[in-house]
Order: C-alpha cells, then sequence, then structure tokens
C-alpha cells in the first residue's frame, strides 16, 4: 500500500513539473513571436510630437521681439526642442488664426554670422556662408525632408533679405534642392523679422517672428492649404555659419530639429457618437502601384497618425502574413498598390475579418493579371480592372478630376464629421475603374444582408486600355460606355463596412497634399471606424409575449440619427433570427419619418412548442446596420395538447442507460486489489 502512494505522488509530481516547464516554454515562444512582428523603421523619418494649436484673435506684431509673451504670445502652443551637433536648445510657439499662422522662434548660441553688406545675388540660397533658417512643412505628411514627386512648403529666413522667402523642398540631394517659388498665382505673402543681441559670455540671443498664410491659393506652387482641423507636421532647419546646401549627409548630421505636428482646433459641431481615436488600432500595407514606388505610398499611414490612431505600417520588407489572429484586434486594416499573390490562408483571412465585422479599405491598382487581390473582392461583389482608364475623348487624359456631383450624396461624404467638416471640391485621379460582379443594392453578400454602391461614378465615354497604348481600340481594349465607377462600398449587416477604389495613387504622396483627397480619405476612414452617422433609436415595443403559430406579433420603434435627426430612405425592418441568419422579415411602415410600426407573421416548419428570437433591424446607405437586442417569443401550438415525445431522444436515453450499465459491469470485472507491501 506505502509503495502504491508513494508511485501515485511521484506521478503527480511528475506532471506537474511537465506542466510549469510547457507553461514556461509557451509563455517564451508567445513573447518571441510578438516581439516579431515589430516593424522596422526607416533611418530618414522622424518620430513625432502632437499638439492643438487654437485659433484666437491675437496677431502678434512681427517685430522679431518675443520679450514680452503677455499679449501677443500668451495664447500660443509651446513646443520645445534642439537642432545642431551641439544639441542646442529652441523655443517655437504657433497660434493662428483663421487665416494666418504665426510662429515665434528663440535660442541662444555662440554661433551666428551677423549681417554684413554682401547681397545675395539671384534665386538661389545657396550662394552665401552665414546662419539662416528654413521653416519646413510637411505638406505631403512623409515624415521626411522633401520629396521629387511632391515637394515640401518651405519659408527662407534670410534675414539679409527683407521679409521672409516663399520656397520649397523638392528631396534630391544636390545643392539647389531649396528653389524659391516664384509662382505668383497665389496670395504668398509670408513676413519674418529677426533680432539678435549678444548676451553674457559671447553667446547670441537669436528671435525670430514670423507670419505665413494658412491659404495662399498658389495652385502651380507647393505651398501648404490648411484649413480648421487640419493637422501639419514641420521642423526647423538652422544653417550656422553655412550655405544652405541640402545634403541627407550633412543635414542628418548636423541635427535639424525633429518633425512636430499642430493640429488646427476644429471649428464644427461633433457627432454625438465620439471616440478616443487613439485607442484605434490601424494596420496599413502599402506596396507599389503601377505608377508609383512603395516609398511614396506610405503618407496616408503618416497622415493618420498625426490624428494619435495606433497606427502599425507594414512594408514589402516585414515579409507580414495575414491572420485570423492577427486581424482579430484591429479597428481598421488599409491595403494600397499592387500589393503581391496573397496565399490561400490570407485571403480567407481577410474575407472573414470583414464579414464578421471588421472595417477594411483596399486602395486597389491597374496591376499585373497574376495578382489575387480580386479573388479577395470577388467574395465581395466587385473586381478592379488590370489596366488604366482613359477617356475616348482626346482631351481627356488618365488624370482624372472628380468635381464633388460624381460623389455619390452619402452621409460620410456630405454630413459634418468628427475630424473635419470641409467641403470636398476637385478629387485628384489616375489609375483603374471597377467592375460589379453582383447586383448593386441591398441583398445577400457574405451570407447576410448587405449593401453594394458606387461611391464615385463619373459620366463619359470610357475604356480599359488593355493594350497600353493610351488609345482606344475597338478589338484590343474595353470599352464601358456612358460612365465608370472609381470607387464601391460595401456594408453588410453584422458590422463589417468595405471602401474599395480602383487607385491606391487616390492617396499617393503628391495626391496627400491634395486637400480634397485628404478630407475624403478622412471622411471615409472614420465611417469605417465607427465615428459617425449612427442610427439611434428609442425603447422598442413587442406588444405580444407569446402567439400562436400564424399569429401576427405587432412591433413599435422610433428611429433617428445622430443628434435626433430624420432619416431619409431609411429601411427599418423586423425580422425572425435563427442562427444569426434571418429565416423571414418585414418592413414597418412610417408616417413621419421617426416612428415605425408593423408587424410579422413567423414561418414555421413545426407545430409543436417553441421560443423564436425576434429583432427589428435598421439600414441607411451610408449608415450602416444598426439592430436592437434579441427579443423571445413563445410559440404556443396551435392545440394544446401534451408535447409529442422526440424519437431521437428516447433512444439515445435508452442507449445512454446501457453504456452506464456496461460501464458498471466493467469496474466490478476489472477492479484492481491493491495488496499490502
Amino acid at each position: 500500500m506505502e509503495y502504491t502512494k508513494l508511485r501515485k505522488q511521484r506521478i503527480r509530481f511528475l506532471i506537474i513539473l511537465s506542466m510549469i516547464i510547457l507553461g514556461q516554454f509557451l509563455a517564451s515562444s508567445l513573447g518571441t513571436s510578438f516581439m516579431s512582428t515589430d516593424t522596422k523603421s526607416n533611418d530618414k523619418t522622424y518620430d513625432l510630437q502632437g499638439n492643438i494649436v487654437y485659433f484666437n484673435s491675437t496677431e502678434p506684431v512681427i517685430d522679431g521681439i518675443l520679450d514680452s509673451y503677455i499679449g501677443e504670445w500668451e495664447n500660443a502652443t509651446v513646443y520645445n526642442s534642439e537642432f545642431g551637433k551641439n544639441h542646442i536648445p529652441i523655443t517655437i510657439r504657433v497660434q493662428a488664426n483663421l487665416t494666418h499662422l504665426f510662429m515665434g522662434l528663440s535660442y541662444t548660441s555662440s554661433i551666428y554670422i551677423p549681417i554684413n553688406t554682401t547681397i545675395p545675388v539671384g534665386d538661389s540660397y545657396n550662394n552665401e556662408s552665414h546662419t539662416w533658417y528654413t521653416i519646413l512643412f510637411d505638406r505631403n505628411y512623409d515624415r521626411s525632408i522633401g520629396s521629387e514627386l511632391s515637394p515640401d512648403d518651405a519659408i527662407a529666413i534670410n534675414y539679409r533679405i527683407e521679409g521672409a522667402q516663399d520656397s520649397y523642398v523638392n528631396g534630391t540631394n544636390d545643392v539647389n534642392s531649396f528653389v524659391t517659388d516664384l509662382d505668383i498665382g497665389g496670395e504668398e505673402n509670408s513676413f519674418s523679422a529677426l533680432t539678435e543681441e549678444e548676451g553674457d559670455f559671447n553667446e547670441h540671443i537669436v528671435s525670430i517672428e514670423l507670419v505665413k498664410e494658412l491659404k495662399s491659393e498658389d495652385i502651380q506652387g507647393y505651398d501648404i492649404e490648411l484649413n480648421p482641423s487640419d493637422s501639419m507636421n514641420f521642423g526647423l532647419i538652422v544653417f550656422q555659419n553655412y550655405t544652405a546646401s541640402f545634403n541627407y549627409t550633412y543635414l542628418f548630421e548636423n541635427r535639424p530639429t525633429i518633425l512636430m505636428t499642430f493640429t488646427l482646433e476644429p471649428q464644427h459641431t461633433f457627432f454625438s457618437h465620439i471616440e478616443d481615436y487613439s485607442k484605434m488600432d490601424v494596420l496599413t500595407y502599402a506596396t507599389q502601384s503601377d505608377k508609383t514606388a512603395w516609398e511614396n505610398m506610405t503618407s496616408f499611414s503618416y497622415f493618420l497618425s498625426s490624428y494619435d490612431m495606433n497606427v502599425t505600417h507594414i512594408t514589402p520588407n516585414d515579409n507580414y502574413v495575414f491572420t485570423a489572429k492577427r486581424l482579430a484586434d484591429l479597428d481598421l486594416v488599409i491595403l494600397a498598390g499592387s500589393l503581391r499573390n496573397f496565399e490561400d490562408d490570407e485571403i480567407e483571412a481577410l474575407r472573414s475579418y470583414a464579414a464578421s465585422g471588421g472595417s477594411l479599405m483596399i486602395l486597389g491598382d491597374a496591376g499585373r493579371r497574376g495578382q489575387r487581390v480580386n479573388e479577395l473582392l470577388a467574395y465581395f461583389g466587385v473586381e478592379i480592372y488590370n489596366a488604366t482608364l482613359f477617356s475616348k475623348e482626346l482631351t481627356v487624359n488618365s488624370s482624372i478630376s472628380v468635381d464633388n456631383s460624381a460623389l455619390y450624396n452619402l452621409p460620410y461624404l456630405s454630413n459634418t464629421t468628427a475630424f473635419t467638416d470641409q467641403a470636398i471640391d476637385l478629387i485628384e485621379y489616375d489609375g483603374s475603374a471597377i467592375n460589379f460582379t453582383l447586383k448593386t443594392g441591398e441583398g445577400i453578400i457574405q451570407l447576410q444582408d448587405g449593401d453594394l454602391y458606387p461611391t464615385i461614378e463619373i459620366l463619359g465615354d470610357y475604356f480599359i486600355d488593355l493594350d497600353k497604348d493610351g488609345m482606344f481600340d475597338a478589338s484590343n481594349d474595353k470599352s464601358i460606355n456612358d460612365s465608370a465607377t472609381l470607387q464601391a462600398g460595401v456594408e453588410l449587416l453584422r458590422g463589417g463596412r468595405l471602401i474599395i477604389t480602383a487607385s491606391s495613387d487616390f492617396m499617393n504622396n503628391s495626391y496627400v497634399a491634395s486637400a480634397s483627397n485628404r478630407y475624403m480619405f478622412l471622411r471615409q476612414v472614420q465611417w469605417l471606424l465607427g465615428f459617425q452617422n449612427t442610427i439611434s433609436f428609442d425603447t422598442y415595443n413587442i406588444l405580444q409575449n407569446e402567439v400562436v403559430i400564424d399569429e401576427a406579433i405587432d412591433v413599435e420603434i422610433s428611429v433617428t440619427g445622430d443628434n435626433g435627426t430624420i432619416l431619409d430612405n431609411l429601411r427599418v425592418y423586423v425580422a425572425v433570427q435563427e442562427l444569426k441568419t434571418d429565416i423571414n422579415k418585414a418592413n414597418l411602415t412610417t408616417v413621419d419619418d421617426t416612428n415605425y410600426n408593423g408587424s410579422i407573421i413567423p414561418q414555421t416548419t413545426r407545430d409543436k412548442a417553441k421560443f423564436i428570437d425576434i429583432v427589428i433591424r435598421m439600414h441607411q446607405r451610408g449608415h450602416g446596420y444598426n439592430e436592437t437586442s434579441l427579443y423571445q417569443i413563445y410559440v404556443k401550438p396551435i392545440n394544446e395538447n401534451p408535447l409529442e415525445p422526440d424519437i431521437i431522444a428516447l433512444i439515445l436515453f435508452i442507449v445512454s442507460i446501457g453504456l452506464v450499465g456496461v460501464g458498471a459491469f466493467a469496474i466490478k470485472k476489472y477492479k484492481i486489489i491493491e495488496k499490502d507491501t
């Protein structure tokens, strides 16, 4: 007996020890797998520091004197940064009114080449060795200094010339990268003033004040265009005793300030559905497009980051694999560019993510036939043509300007939103078109109610240039006749939302700088995140707790939009639900666009008593689906006879009794008799 007890104790000990070792191994494995998902950083990009700049009526006097902060700069947002190899501290104050941006800068340094009689000649700032400054505005949101695809705006503060000079940075490494913006189509009248005095220990106390238009309307140049609720990255480049030579090596060795971010405080009414943006987890995956390298498909990711979302940016270098586990906790997934050939499991993971309530944005491309993104889109009723969209009119090329009349009047395109209430005017577009493989309108998508519709559709005689010669050839190209769909939306009953654009270049680094493209992108992102356009309902009434088979169930409900607004063309219906599937449904009616009522007769194939689940659903295109909680109704049999026995259940019961008997016999016969040792 003692031996048996000892043996049992040893077995328990070995089991516990094995569980501990296995637990440590699993924890280590999980930790390693999570660490391996970190994205790689780019040496030439910056981490951002963000702040809000509030509008006020104060207009600082631009005289270079920053001694008195009360009155002039008391409402400014203050940034503390540093520049140069010696990490010289600098303080930057930023404030704005509805038309202008004001900046005040101050620092102390032992290096300063003062004004002399030499006057720069020509338009270049690269030919004089002296201390001067540039405020850089990251116009394309790529977190780098300049871009050949889309130059950044800059203000050169060359105090040897009166005021400040409008310029731009084109992103090249030669000495002419800072270029004077001579376009006079706008109202770029920036002005600056600088004061310098010598303090103790031969240090120079430098103060600078600057004013710049928020919108210069310089449409041929590269100026910023900022409206209320917009954000912008900016930084300061100080050349101390040096020419304005633009060279990445020199700049990063001499440390310009990091890029900082300001957001102009919105001047609009927020929707009732407000979330903490910083809690939103967004995954962006950008590859090259047919016309744009993948490095120039990154700006929309950084742009979203400026709104404090948790953005994870994936590039082709990361060898990222889409799995259901990775997608489960994401609020939004954005796929941009030609992408790559997804594996079957990845396509299924993305399909299931959207079908189960996830939000997906796809910025496609006129790519190669071998790419499989259309296999994913086919699940949702669309495909992207694999060649560029052209107009048969020779005066219209593949770069299309889409005015707001081509946008469907959807709430997330027309109503005030949480991110921006700026108008969408002209959208720049270059790419392919969408073909619908399912009928548009409400139907069954992914085994659930859904709505598929165009969001951008332009009129005209267009064709898909399959032979890529830029000319229409009826024998080789595909004519799409009177209109072309550039973007489509999908709304699913279980919460899934999709925006599918046939061109990733709609949001490349160049088009991000276009205000209307940004505003439309923001509106659609916040709709995908569920920040706006909610459908509200008051307590609904189910007028019966129980019914007889084939008897109607009466319902009442009051439905409105955000802040009690009336929703036009709203569909409200009551459904009988079984295993998350509507087995029958009936539309409710209204006389005042707010209060709805009606009835439904549950259709059933069995006449025995049971419970059924009733749910009321609401849907308006552009708002998505919403539903009340389930309500159980007891269905009484037509006659009150006792319940008929369930034959299958009876058989299972008899079999289980037999198994219990067999088990008892086996235990008795084969029981081990323990002996004392």
